[in-house]
């Protein structure tokens, strides 16, 4: 299966058109001016005074130059423009004759250029691929397919014909898969077997890394074909599950697909937070031992949940099968939107399940003093690690691309994500009607130009209705299609969800899920202390409000506050029943500081 453009499908109207218009009129924007305060744009001019640059800067300048560009093809922005052409062209400038570029390097370190593995230049040169890319695609700009071009050949060279580098494999994954995106858009060889390179390369030997991280660390603790439990770094893990889906895909590899099939299904059957966030602990930012899912530590990056929907998008492409769109939809809704402010200027990089404000504050302020881990209680504009930011921004621009998907020459056409759209293309023209997640209303007309096929729209895994043709997870239809309207309803109620035993801290507690989103009590809404509550296990809820935006879907459910003067008592303490209000998780945090909850006792 596979994607069509971000020029043949448009987001019109809903809950996404609405983050997409803050993403390009103030999210973008914010960015670009922490990031210019920063000193991130000024390096990349590569000037040696004043130069504060940082290894991993580079990255966050891509990332949003690629952001940038997917926004500019969508909607023309005079200071965007600018910004966007000042920092290629500094990028272009300062080049090396021989194709290298980093601007931390060529300032701070020329003679350690390629001799420390945990340093990010690959990392770096792969997001500025990724940008180029994105420039090519949909701006028409090929001035960083050059650039990308040139420095290919010289890592080529350095790491596959001399190997004279000091290490064989990135620290953090991304090269690789931006090494497949080159290929598939230029069809140039080149860019392929250097992705597969350092693919086949890792774990093959013992490599340097941080003095806190072991091998499995970076995921090079074996050769990625045996790899089935997964370890490590969560960003690094997901980057490598892409390429390796990626790898899967375009060499059509059996024991690639196999090993990258078992990691997912390690992740979703043990290492997943409900919200879709990956990545359990803070300490190395890494994937825990299974069922490992601490609530007020969960580390649960932005980056990652949005390297989940990424991943979930390459196996669509690869196999098109409907859990994959699930996982995605459950990312989507809740873990990478919960690290996005509704203002759309303030960012989470961690996102926690659970806030005890008290005691937060209280380890936020003994800061580096025998601290305990604690999550930011606030989103902020910027950190010194912003990895985050111009990720989010990049992504919201590419949501158009998870909707539908097609397999010409089998005529399938596939809709994964019920968004409200149109889609034009030779292959087909589609209009779309959602209300997600508001309600589970979906309208489909679809105009396959006189040809039969098969039309598969995806019934989500929190649907509980029967449709006619269902088949693994899609309601088929087969035909040729000429604009009539197709019209469903997979009628999201509100569902109590219980997490396997072997989860420690949720053992005997529930969460509260309607349709893809998953909700959380918050100090905001409730004015009692929330850890004191307990669900009814025949608990009443409520949807109380489907008003459009992040903090007009709201639940009431009912439970008892449990109250008692003395520390310590042999009398149990005694419930009052009380009425529970829930918001999506992914809206908690914008109306001051909180007490937040999404797993909860049961009486």
């Amino acid at each position: 299966m596979k994607p069509f453009s971000l020029n043949q499908i448009a987001i019109t109207d809903g809950f996404w058109a609405e983050k997409q218009r803050i993403n390009a009129e103030i999210t973008v924007k914010s960015v670009y001016e922490r990031f210019a305060e920063t000193g991130r744009f000024a390096a990349l001019k590569c000037s040696k005074e004043p130069h504060e640059a940082h290894v991993f800067w580079d990255s966050d300048a891509a990332k949003w130059l690629e952001g940038a560009a997917y926004l500019l093809s969508r909607k023309e922005d005079a200071a965007i423009r600018a910004w966007y052409e000042e920092s290629v062209q500094d990028i272009l400038a300062n080049q090396c004759e021989n194709g290298y570029y980093n601007s931390f390097f060529q300032v701070k370190a020329p003679e350690k250029i390629f001799t420390e593995r945990p340093s990010h230049e690959l990392y770096c040169a792969g997001h500025l691929f990724e940008a180029a890319v994105a420039a090519k695609q949909y701006l028409n700009d090929d001035r960083l397919l050059g650039f990308a071009s040139r420095y290919v050949d010289y890592i080529t060279e350095r790491f596959m014909v001399k190997r004279d580098a000091t290490f064989v494999t990135p620290g953090h994954q991304e090269i690789e898969l931006a090494l497949f995106r080159l290929y598939e858009l230029t069809g140039e060889e080149k860019y392929r077997v250097l992705g597969q390179f350092f693919l086949d390369e890792r774990g093959k030997k013992v490599e340097q890394s941080y003095d806190f991280a072991e091998s499995t660390y970076s995921q090079s603790h074996l050769p990625v074909r045996e790899q089935r439990e997964t370890h490590g770094h969560a960003v690094r893990l997901l980057y490598l599950m892409i390429a390796m889906a990626d790898s899967a895909r375009l060499t059509g590899e059996k024991e690639m697909k196999e090993a990258v099939e078992g990691m997912f299904q390690n992740i979703v059957t043990s290492k997943m937070y409900v919200t879709g966030g990956v990545g359990s602990t803070h300490a190395a930012e890494r994937v825990s031992v299974p069922y490992d899912l601490p609530n007020d530590t969960a580390y649960s990056e932005t980056c990652a949940s949005i390297a989940l929907v990424l991943f979930c998008d390459r196996m669509l492409r690869l196999t098109g099968e409907a859990v994959y769109g699930d996982v995605l939809e459950r990312a989507l809704y809740n873990g990478v939107m919960a690290g996005l402010s509704l203002s759309g200027d303030g960012f989470f990089y961690v996102n926690p399940l659970e806030m005890d404000l008290t005691k937060t504050k209280y380890n936020l302020e003994r800061w580096g003093i025998n601290r305990e881990y604690a999550a930011i209680t606030q989103r902020v504009k910027v950190f010194d690690c912003s990895c985050c930011p111009p990720n989010v921004i990049r992504f919201i621009e590419q949501i158009p691309s998870f909707i539908w998907y097609a397999d010409e020459q089998k005529g399938e056409l596939m809709l994964s994500q019920p968004i409200t759209s149109t889609l034009n293309s030779s292959f087909a023209d589609c209009e779309v009607q959602a209300n997600l997640p508001v309600d589970g209303k979906v309208s489909v007309k679809v105009n396959s130009h006189g040809k039969p096929i098969m039309l598969k729209i995806r019934k989500p895994a929190w649907c509980g209705v029967a449709f006619e043709g269902e088949e693994n997870g899609y309601i088929v239809r087969r035909g040729v299609f000429n604009g009539e309207e197709l019209v469903f309803d997979f009628a999201p109620t509100v569902q109590k969800v219980f997490a396997n035993p072997k989860v420690r801290e949720n053992a005997g507690k529930v969460a509260f899920t309607y349709g893809p989103t998953v909700f959380a009590a918050e100090g905001a809404d409730n004015d009692v202390n929330l850890f004191a509550a307990r669900i009814d296990k025949d608990c009443k809820t409520e949807v109380i409000s489907r008003e459009n935006g992040d903090l007009g879907l709201k639940l009431q459910v009912s439970a008892k506050l449990l109250a008692a003067e003395d520390l310590y008592s042999t009398t149990r303490p005694q419930g009052e029943p009380i009425t529970l209000t829930l918001v999506p998780y992914r809206a908690w945090a914008n109306r001051g500081e909180n007490d937040m909850i999404v797993w909860m006792p049961e009486a």
